[in-house]
């Protein structure tokens, strides 16, 4: 067997050994780049600075609607919610933090922004909530 791959390898010409070398190396990039294509997200980020007014209640019921979200519409990719915990006191009162991933700017714009129960949250926090801060960005995996 050693001496058929011997012969096998002898009868290879060395154009041809470098043209399957650089074609392997040409897929493996290519997979490679796909791959950390596949690894960008979309996150999308909320977080409410509630009235002083809208009582505990009132906060609990809205956080639970924010979080049913996530299951109603389909191109929500992930969803995770915490209460501000930071020991620094740049806060400015913004108490309630989401973050939501997509897969591309058309989930988020097409169908998540516009449908009809995320219409409806967005106008169910209309009295309760002094200001929103948003912010979008792509994620940029680690290269570790």
């Amino acid at each position: 067997m050693l001496i058929l791959v011997f012969v096998s390898l002898n009868f290879t010409s060395g154009e041809e050994v470098d043209a399957q070398t650089k074609e392997v190396a040409e897929g493996k990039e290519s997979k490679m780049k796909k791959v950390e294509e596949n690894q960008k997200l979309l996150r999308h980020l909320v977080i409410f600075k509630f009235n002083d007014a809208s009582s505990d209640e009132d906060v609990a019921r809205l956080n639970a609607s924010f979080n049913r979200l996530a299951t109603a519409i389909p191109v929500v990719k992930d969803f995770e919610w915490g209460l501000n915990d930071s020991p620094e006191n740049f806060h400015q009162d913004f108490t309630h933090c989401y973050l939501l991933t997509f897969d591309s700017e058309e989930d988020r714009d097409s169908v998540y922004t516009p449908h009809p129960q995320h219409q409806a949250f967005v106008a169910s926090l209309q009295t309760h909530v002094e200001k929103v801060f948003v912010v979008d960005y792509w994620t940029n995996p680690s290269s570790k």
